[in-house]
């Protein structure tokens, strides 16, 4: 028990290392090495212009669940974009006006599809794709804002043909402090840009993304939070180049306690567990290495290294280090007590903590979801 204690605790660290540390240096320089042969070989490639013939037909999805306060704004700002030509907001269940006030800010230019029942996220988009025939679907929230020209940037990529789907750039921001969410966001964007430079940015974000429609697959009824991994990644799966559009910039306020982002990061995790269990050809290099590199590295590393680590300290009760076990337990206990206390992580030690918060609510939202588990419906996360 010793050995395989010792070994989840050594795998749960390395993947920690590895995703955290290593891949985003591996990533860049490979992404680069692309940028210098491509210009060797044709010149500097010139920067991404609007396509000179726009997609025909671009429609704009918005799922919705209780959302009055924000969604007339939200459909305001989508209009505002040269290129929205039809914004489609699906009400899931709603139970307040959130229909009403949709219709009421776009007129003839919004579409509102209203399911009685609540069903989850996932059969929303599900019903709204089906009943396109638009050839790029844009994705977003009704808590995003588009900054001017983002919905441009974003559909200028499609202009190569080889391009499957597009993902912007997300800006959190936290006005009078809140959590350092926004900060590692930042980060997390630029190995996105290297990504995207490859071809494979596999995880979009719910704010801001645009697939061709004709390689948009369903997804499983039950999909917890993760429609904008599962359409990027299937149109990937295509051999279609999923890129990344840095001028398209949309932003969202960021969570505005530990708790919600924790709550978030558990709804993330089931998420995250179910694609384990059920996307297995991702783990499977075959034709798309790059594709898989990517998915194992920036996904499936960071989603089972702090789940390997409480395990290995469960593990480690039934060894002579069975103190350190317990002391690792302990640890993980009173971080999850504290969190309902929590909403400020200024500082370093403040960083950690949220780190080490936000990496215990993944474990736990991926063990649920390795289990079976599953999370369709949804609830706002509260913001700022």
């Amino acid at each position: 028990m010793t050995v395989f204690a010792a070994a989840l605790a050594a795998v749960s660290l390395a993947l920690f290392l590895w995703s955290y540390g290593a891949y985003p240096v591996v990533i860049s320089r490979l992404a680069r090495r692309r940028g210098q042969s491509v210009a060797g070989a044709a010149g500097a490639p010139a920067p991404a212009q609007a396509p000179a013939h726009a997609p025909s037909h671009v429609e704009v999805l918005v799922a919705a669940a209780d959302e009055e306060a924000v969604i007339g704004a939200r459909v305001q700002n989508l209009l505002e974009q040269a290129e929205t030509r039809l914004v489609v907001v699906g009400c899931d269940g709603c139970r307040d006006r959130t229909a009403e006030a949709a219709r009421a800010a776009g007129g003839s230019r919004v579409r509102v599809v209203e399911f009685p029942e609540r069903r989850g996220k996932a059969s929303v988009l599900n019903d709204l794709v089906a009943a396109s025939d638009a050839e790029i679907l844009v994705f977003t929230d009704a808590n995003t804002r588009f900054e001017p020209g983002a919905l441009r940037a974003l559909l200028a990529r499609f202009a190569d043909p080889r391009v499957g789907a597009v993902c912007g750039r997300l800006i959190l921001e936290a006005p009078g402090g809140g959590t350092p969410e926004a900060e590692l966001w930042n980060r997390e964007t630029r190995t996105k840009e290297a990504e995207g430079e490859l071809g494979v940015c596999v995880g979009a974000n719910g704010a801001i993304y645009a697939a061709r429609r004709s390689l948009v697959r369903a997804l499983a009824p039950d999909t917890t939070s993760m429609d904008d991994f599962l359409i990027p990644v299937g149109a990937a799966r295509t051999g279609a180049r999923v890129v990344f559009a840095g001028d398209a910039v949309a932003r969202e306020d960021a969570a505005r306690t530990v708790a919600a982002e924790a709550r978030r990061r558990v709804r993330i995790g089931i998420g995250a567990g179910q694609v384990l269990r059920r996307e297995t050809w991702l783990l499977w290099p075959g034709s798309h290495p790059l594709l898989t590199l990517a998915f194992a590295s920036r996904k499936a590393a960071r989603w089972v290294a702090p789940l390997l680590g409480l395990l290995a300290a469960a593990a480690a009760l039934a060894t002579p280090f069975r103190a350190a076990g317990a002391a690792a337990l302990a640890l993980a206990a009173i971080l999850a007590v504290s969190v309902p206390l929590a909403r400020r992580a200024g500082g370093p030690a403040g960083r950690l903590y949220y780190f080490a918060v936000l990496n215990l609510a993944l474990a736990a939202g991926v063990a649920a979801g390795l289990c079976g588990a599953r999370r369709a419906a949804w609830t706002r996360t509260e913001r700022h």
